[in-house]
């Protein structure tokens, strides 16, 4: 199998394993849940981020997922790519239960994805692809800086559930964070 193919794999993967949480209605023992984790139940930290709030909501995710791997796996080998998505996984789940005690609950793929466009922007900039990287970093980055100021840019009324800027923040910052690792390590 190509290593295409194989990215192409991990995507949909997740995308059935999100699915069947829906289906299963699972997302109560799978959910982030500040509660849960501090009383022993630490896989939460991981798999709340496969857990979705409604269809809406996990049909926005899985578009961005499916968007990414079209436009931005390339980069990416597919170990890369599970090193990045459980990276910014955790990345996501520590910095709630850390750094937002406040937060009791989390649950969907946009901290993971924020995670895989910062580490996109990095790889672009590694491959003197000034352009893009910069355009894609500027994106994130102001993005981010809007929901960190203002809030989220809407979504939340479209997806019908509030939206956790605070997740897309960790996502990026440790995407952008195993990026840089994975070069350094490379060389």
């Amino acid at each position: 199998m190509t290593d295409a193919n194989q990215k192409w794999l991990i995507t949909l993967s997740i995308t059935l394993i999100a699915v069947a949480i829906m289906l299963l209605h699972w997302g109560g023992e799978l959910r982030y849940a500040r509660g849960d984790i501090l009383h022993g139940e630490v896989w939460r930290v991981f798999t709340g981020n496969f857990v979705h709030a409604n269809w809406r909501h996990l049909a926005s995710d899985v578009a961005g997922l499916l968007l990414w791997t079209a436009l931005a796996a390339y980069l990416e080998s597919a170990r890369s790519y599970l090193i990045l998505l459980v990276g910014s996984g955790l990345g996501v789940g520590l910095g709630l239960l850390l750094l937002d005690p406040q937060v009791g609950w989390y649950v969907g793929l946009s901290g993971i994805l924020h995670g895989l466009f910062a580490a996109s922007a990095i790889r672009l900039l590694s491959h003197r692809e000034w352009l893009a990287g910069l355009a894609l970093l500027a994106a994130i980055s102001l993005k981010i800086l809007w929901e960190q100021r203002f809030g989220d840019l809407g979504t939340a009324k479209l997806l019908g559930v509030p939206v956790l800027v605070d997740a897309h923040l960790y996502g990026a910052v440790a995407g952008g964070l195993i990026a840089l690792a994975l070069l350094f390590f490379r060389r």
